[in-house]
């Protein structure tokens, strides 16, 4: 420790260092003074004690500051102790100017650092926003070029699309199509026709209206008024009366025509063909068994003959079967006791099997084509509540359990008959509510409908995309898309592991945006299943033994196989395609639907179930991260 005394020198040192050199202080009446020191030579030792982060330097250095002892000791003694008391309180008040000064200028030096940082920041957030929007021009420009060549590349089907519009509208005028029809093949393509918003609505098929228009068959009648026949029994099922009082009202307000609607009863006369109506709706409670369709059928399908030289008449193109929940599920309670003891629900069950043959055969057979649509529902309610319960579910096959109030059931009616494509050739279950004065909007139903293209398997909810309004550079789709497609490529090439039973190739979907569907952007991809040497594509008993001698070069001559002869002719095996999907609204939902099917191919359900499994564990996992990461 530094002794007293010489901290007492060194303070009194310190208190000098305004003036241009050390000097000791003295009151005025004392003539001795300490010797001069240079006041750089100070300095630049105090600064080294300043500095010296060794503590067994600093005795040596406070050593150096200070005079010789014995001058210290002979200047000190020319003063009492009042007057050494206020040399202590002087040289300390000079001591803490002196300080108080440094420390001021400290201040003001790390105010200047601070506002050339700033500065400096500025620069670097200009510069870095400068080159932002450099990329993000350069970005758009690259985009623009992609989209310029795209639409190129597609000018003659737009411009096909286009005319087919422009036919649907000159169809609805004239009264020989539908605005929203049943899948037509046009130069190998599948096409449905667009909504013409600002023309009448009708009813039909557009498969009929095309054959009509295209001459094949003799002269037909124009339909010039919307016609419907409904095949009921009021008397026996309640619920068919309620829904036919609400369905008559939706009907009027729907259709700028009015809109003529014949009643029958399954045992009255029913007109040889239909009394040229465009639709048929049957109530599947009010018939028998199947051969009460079919023979109903077999009189309404059928052209009525010219009369005094006029046009024949024409058949409805569209039949609609409103049938029951739980037909496919006569195994599972509680529909299992309400088979028990009729058969009810076996009998339905014939009715739509019945109607989905008649449809396809008559496609195979070149007669005009015959949509279909099967629409199942639970016990109708007396009405559909206060309002309280909205919830109204549709979903293909035979899902849904539940009830449906009338209101409901006669909207969806009106919907499949004249106003989603994806209703026809299509069985569908609904359930549940909805009041008299609710509105559903447009979008609303087309979102409900498109389930039944494919039909859909399952939906998954993956949260908000971009919601900025710019579709286009939406990071989160463009991640789960590159994620689901990342995904799939496991199950390509070698199957072991997958727990998939049937060889799969991958291949990208080329089903784009639809404005239809409510979605703004859309990418997937397509699993398709491969034909495996099983079935029919197996070698009968007498080909094996022909190959065998063949391959044995044998004495026996077989006879020369016919040329052109195909074993295991090749065809659609199915398929399940997954569609990454942005909606209007900004959300992200991944849907799995079947896909690469034909009339004669055989669901793979194993293979299916697999694939929704891995799929929803995967699209989970997926939102989860991004929860956790705030991406």
């Amino acid at each position: 420790m530094v002794p007293l005394l010489s901290l007492f020198s060194l303070i009194f040192f310190f208190g000098s260092l305004a003036t241009n050199s050390v000097v000791g202080f003295a009151p005025a009446h004392h003539k001795a003074s300490l010797i001069r020191l240079p006041r750089a030579e100070f300095s630049s030792q105090l600064t080294r004690l300043y500095q010296t982060e060794n503590e067994d330097d600093e005795p040596e250095l406070i050593e150096s500051l200070m005079p010789e002892e014995e001058d210290l000791l002979k200047f000190e003694m020319q003063f009492t102790s009042e007057e050494m008391e206020e040399l202590r309180t002087k040289l300390q008040g000079d001591v803490d100017a002196a300080v108080d000064a440094d420390l001021a200028d400290i201040d003001r030096l790390r105010e200047n650092l601070a506002r050339d940082a700033e500065a400096s920041k500025k620069r670097m957030e200009n510069a870095s926003r400068l080159e932002a929007q450099l990329i993000q021009q350069n970005f758009m420009e690259r985009i623009g070029k992609v989209k310029k060549e795209f639409l190129d590349s597609n000018a003659d089907f737009r411009e096909t699309t286009k005319r087919i519009a422009a036919a649907d509208q000159m169809a609805a005028t004239s009264g020989r199509g539908v605005d929203w029809g049943s899948w037509g093949t046009i130069g190998g393509m599948d096409v449905v026709v667009g909504d013409s918003s600002d023309m009448p609505r009708l009813l039909g098929s557009i498969d009929s209206a095309i054959k009509q228009a295209d001459g094949d068959g003799p002269k037909v009648a124009i339909a010039s008024e919307n016609r419907i026949m409904v095949v009921s029994d009021e008397q026996k099922d309640k619920g068919s009366k309620r829904v036919m009082d609400e369905l008559r009202q939706l009907l009027d307000k729907a259709f700028n025509t009015d809109i003529k609607i014949d009643t029958y009863s399954p045992t009255s006369n029913i007109p040889m063909g239909g009394n040229n109506a465009q639709t048929a709706l049957i109530f599947a409670s009010s018939l028998n068994d199947r051969s009460s369709l079919e023979n109903m059928l077999g009189r309404v399908l059928k052209r009525t003959a010219p009369v005094a030289g006029g046009a024949a008449g024409v058949p409805p193109s569209h039949v609609v079967i409103v049938s029951s929940l739980g037909t496919e599920r006569t195994n599972k309670m509680p529909y299992s006791m309400q088979n028990m003891f009729s058969g009810k629900l076996d009998k339905l069950r014939e009715i739509e099997q019945s109607i989905v043959a008649i449809s396809r055969g008559r496609s195979e057979g070149g007669k005009q084509p015959l949509d279909y649509t099967i629409v199942k529902f639970g016990d109708v309610t007396s009405n559909d509540g206060d309002g309280s319960d909205q919830t109204l579910e549709i979903r293909p096959g035979d899902d849904l359990d539940g009830e449906i109030g009338p209101n409901a059931a006669a909207n969806i009616l009106l919907q499949a008959m004249a106003y989603q494509p994806y209703a026809r050739n299509s069985t569908m279950c609904a359930t549940g509510m909805l009041p008299s004065g609710v509105r559903v909007d447009t979008d609303v139903w087309n979102d409900k409908f498109v389930c039944l293209s494919g039909p859909e398997l399952i939906r998954i909810e993956a949260g908000l995309g971009k919601i900025d309004g710019d579709e286009i550079l939406d990071p989160k789709f463009e991640s789960l898309a590159a994620y689901v497609k990342e995904w799939s490529a496991a199950y390509e090439g070698d199957r072991k592991g997958t727990g998939l039973t049937t060889p799969v190739l991958i291949r990208n979907s080329r089903k784009g945006p639809s404005k239809f569907d409510g979605v703004i952007a859309r990418e997937g991809i397509r699993i398709l299943f491969q034909a495996t040497n099983t079935g029919d594509r197996y070698k009968s008993a007498s080909e094996d033994r022909a190959a065998e001698e063949e391959r044995r070069g044998g004495a026996t001559a077989s006879k020369p196989s016919s040329p052109g002869k195909v074993v295991g002719k090749g065809r659609k095996e199915g398929g399940v395609e997954i569609l990454v999907e942005k909606t209007n609204g900004g959300e992200l939902r991944v849907r799995a639907r079947r896909c690469n099917m034909d009339l004669k191919t055989i669901v793979k359900e194993m293979s299916e179930d697999v694939i929704l499994r891995n799929l929803k564990k995967a699209v989970v996992a997926w939102v989860e991260a991004r929860s956790v990461t705030g991406f």
